[in-house]
């Protein structure tokens, strides 16, 4: 990069306003944030082999970032394992998953999802459908045979699904949802935001597309709010939902991405310490007498206990549990807790609770809330590093009320 070359001739105003500052030849040890909107376009050639793509470069960070590209990635040889997958750093989970739906279905298409989604998933969803004008069907997509059945009546174009799901822990799945996908030519989408590529690489299982709320475990530290898409498909990743990103304004921003990197560093530290946590709290809770059930996978009597052990390297560090005095013993349990933060997120360095019927899941329709198993005496919780010991503590004395 070449430095404009400011002198003592100018006037202070002149000087005050420009960058002058030259750039060191020694790689910086930790990725710097690049803070800035756009970039030096120097002679008219190179912008012009910038704008058409003949030149690699930056010219606006809302179309690349040099932050954001070492995240990026970062990510994709993560989830790929080569060098054959593009990711995409969005401004949120939400975004993540609004941008990839809008580049993949048009009119008249039939996306296939699961009840049990996150609560702002299946708003997105629903809304997308009636603006977009596609079908969104609900089906069981562990049973191919209703799979099937849905095919011959209409031409699915996307499945959309999450494992485990939130907040239940339902898991679909993989590889055999992927094998039926290629089969009958369907794009598959995964939310991967509660195993993180440490658990589980639905890419290498073959599903098209993965995404996260890279806000969660993969950042790590409750200060940075991002998403991201991951694909194999080089050709569609980098064309048509790179653009889409981008028109729609969807672009992470460089702090944001100078986060999640810093947070990644320690991922398998932390999300180690969370699945190990988890597993304890998961057994305490399902022997509490104030507990009416436990939603956590390595529970033997969740229906899907086997299913995760079989493709999951370790169970998740979120779970619910379901109180058996409903939302009066919900408010007294938030209102008991010391160590353990009531907090509208997961995937912290510490425990979070929640109460899903109330916030995350507060406008689905009561009675699809009642089908989902979202109901008032329901709590999640989100393990974090702290002692063990500790966070029991805090459960039995929030518990024995």
């Amino acid at each position: 990069m070449s430095e404009k070359n400011i002198n003592n001739s100018l006037s202070i105003s002149t000087i005050l306003c420009s960058d002058c500052h030259q750039l060191p030849s020694e790689k910086p040890h930790i990725l710097p944030l690049y803070s800035t909107s756009a970039y030096e376009l120097g002679t008219l050639e190179n912008s012009v082999g910038l704008f058409d793509g003949s030149k690699e470069g930056y010219v606006y960070s809302r179309y690349g970032n040099p932050t954001i590209t070492a995240l990026e990635e970062k990510l994709a040889l993560i989830e790929c394992g080569d060098s054959d997958g593009v990711a995409i750093m969005t401004s949120s989970g939400m975004s993540a998953i609004s941008t990839i739906l809008f580049s993949l279905l048009s009119k008249e298409d039939v996306l296939v999802t699961h009840n049990g989604l996150y609560g702002g998933s299946t708003e997105i969803l629903e809304i997308l459908a009636i603006r977009i004008g596609f079908s969104l069907i609900y089906a069981d997509l562990n049973d191919l045979e209703s799979l099937e059945s849905i095919k011959t009546q209409k031409a699915i174009t996307a499945i959309y699904f999450e494992s485990p799901s939130n907040p239940l822990l339902h898991c679909i799945n993989i590889i055999q949802l992927a094998e039926f996908s290629s089969k009958h030519g369907i794009r598959t989408i995964c939310d991967n935001t509660i195993c993180t590529p440490l658990l589980q690489l639905p890419l290498q299982k073959g599903i098209d597309f993965v995404i996260y709320s890279t806000t969660k475990y993969l950042a790590g530290h409750g200060n940075s709010i991002a998403g991201c898409i991951i694909s194999k498909h080089k050709d569609e990743m980098n064309a048509n939902v790179r653009k889409n990103m981008r028109l729609l304004g969807g672009n992470c921003s460089p702090w944001e991405a100078w986060l999640t990197y810093t947070g990644l560093k320690t991922l398998e530290l932390r999300m180690m310490r969370q699945c190990d946590n988890a597993v304890q709290i998961a057994s305490y809770l399902n022997n509490h007498p104030a507990v009416k059930a436990v939603y956590h996978n390595s529970i033997p009597d969740h229906p899907h206990h086997e299913l995760a052990g079989r493709q999951m390297k370790h169970y998740a560090p979120l779970m619910s549990f379901e109180l058996k005095g409903g939302l009066e013993a919900v408010s007294q349990f938030m209102r008991r807790i010391r160590i353990i933060t009531h907090a509208p997120t997961l995937g912290d360095l510490d425990t979070l609770v929640l109460h899903p019927d109330t916030s995350s899941h507060r406008n689905i329709p009561v009675e699809v809330k009642s089908k989902m198993g979202i109901t008032p005496g329901l709590i999640r919780l989100s393990t974090g590093i702290e002692a063990l010991d500790d966070l029991l503590a805090d459960l039995d004395e929030s518990l024995n009320v």
